[in-house]
This record gives C-alpha cells, structure tokens and sequence, in this order.
C-alpha cells in the first residue's frame, strides 16, 4: 500500500508532467495529455513531439544553471544521473552558466550517455557578430564533451533592439544557419522572458527556427501573456514552444535603458 503523502506526491508529479508537456506540442486536449500520460510507467517522465522536428524528448527537462549551483561535481553527476533514471532526456544549458561550470559538469555527467540525452545550450553573444557566436559553439561543444548539438538556441532575447542586432549582417542569426550547415547543430531556435512584443519581432523575420522558449506560469495571463501573444504564433509556423519558470524564478536586470549595447548583464 502507498502511504497517503506518497500517493499525493506522485499525483503532483504525474500532473507536473502533463502540464510541462503543453509547451513543447501544441495542439491536443488536457484529457488526451492525460491519457497518454497514463500509458507510461510510473515514475517515469513522458514524452512529446518536439514541434515539427519528428524527434521525441521528454515532457519535462532538466535546468541546467542548476547544475553550476550544486556543491559538488559529484552531487551534479547524481542529478543528471537520476534524471536519465526517471526518462528526462531533454538537458537544458547555456554557455555563460556559472562561467561554463554548468556545461563542464554536464558533459562530465554524460559521458558514456551522450546518446540518451537531447541536448540544448544557448549562445550568449548578447548582441555581438557571429564570430563570436562560433566562437562560443566550439566553446560549448569542449565543454559539454559532444561534436554536435541536438539544439542550439540564442539565450536572452529580452531588449527592444535585439531582434535587430541578431538578424543584421553577420549577426547571431546567421551563426544558427552555419553551424546547422555544418552539421554542428541539428535544431535552432531562440529564448526570452520579458516580453511577447520582442519575441514576436523575432518570429516577423520568416527565419528557419525549430523552436521557441518563453514563460509560462499562472500569471502569464494577466501580464505580458506569452500564451496568448506568441503561442498562437509559434502553432501557426510550426515551432516546438518549450515553456520555463512554469513554478517561478528570478532574474537580475541591468538597468540599460531597454536597449541591448553589446554588453553582457548580470542574469541569474
């Protein structure tokens, strides 16, 4: 028999799930998530399509800052560990995380099971030449101890002006297409999490993304609603939409007068 606090907390888990997965495919009701959901072992994280790529990856994926914040390389190991133990197969990272810490520790904890895991970092050139965003690929890929990526997505796209730079002559945008030319990355897309105006900018640009990452939460309706602004948008060109800070989070702004100048800002 399940004790009582156990059976509720499956019950959460279970649902967390379902709910985490409305964000990576859209289209589909709660009950057929639910059902679905039912056809996989407990305990075990399901799986959805990953918008029009036709690869599966796991309805809820691991963060990777917070493999920089745990105390030891060891304790990182246990987490990425227990992760591929319960079916997650989608690892988060970026390439400014903890100074690359979070990367090295990913790709120390997946050596050996570099093929169970879809992997994704982001490019944090914050404005600058795609140069430097190849730079920062190669950068990632000794890090994370990997020759490609399964996606590579443009971190941070929160300032007025950052579609602009990103999409101008020899910017980040142009870096996505090489690397997926160059067989260095299979999937491109793009992140942010201020405001739905600029990711729709971004999306107005008729650019080849395989996804899109945005917030969504309970107060995501009442305020600068990603759900109701750019999810529509995103089914409508057939991105995979990966939701965060579906439970909340914390951020630190550098006041620039909400443009991007080149510089880079102290994010948690």
């Amino acid at each position: 028999m399940i004790p009582k606090l156990e059976f509720n907390r499956r019950r959460f888990l279970k649902g967390a799930a379902v709910l985490g997965t409305a964000p990576l495919i859209l289209g589909g009701s709660m009950a057929q998530q639910e059902q679905n959901t039912q056809q996989v072992p407990s305990g075990v994280v399901p799986k959805k399509q990953l918008g029009r790529t036709g690869v599966e990856v796991s309805a809820l994926g691991l963060g990777g800052y917070h493999l920089g914040s745990a105390e030891t390389d060891r304790a990182a190991n246990e987490i990425v560990a227990k992760a591929l133990d319960h079916g997650i197969t989608f690892f988060d990272n970026a390439w400014e995380y903890h100074d690359g810490l979070s990367e090295e520790r990913l790709g120390n904890a997946l050596k050996g099971k570099r093929q169970q895991a879809f992997l994704m970092t982001k490019v944090c050139t914050h404005g600058r030449d795609k140069n430097v965003a190849m730079r920062m690929l190669e950068e990632s890929l000794r890090r994370l101890q990997t020759d490609h990526l399964d996606l590579w997505q443009i971190h941070e796209v929160i300032y007025e002006n950052d579609p602009d730079l990103i999409f101008k002559p020899n910017g980040a945008a142009e870096a996505l297409l090489t690397a997926k030319q160059q067989g260095k990355v299979r999937f491109i897309g793009f992140t942010g999490h201020k405001d739905p105006e600029i990711h729709l900018k971004m999306l107005a640009h008729n650019f080849p993304f395989d996804t899109v990452q945005m917030p969504l939460n309970c107060f995501d309706a009442t305020f600068r609603s990603f759900e109701t602004q750019v999810l529509p948008e995103a089914a409508r060109q057939g991105l995979a939409a990966l939701g965060m800070k579906s439970l909340g989070g914390v951020e630190r702004w550098c006041a620039m007068g909400g443009l991007r100048q080149n510089k880079v800002c102290a994010t948690q």
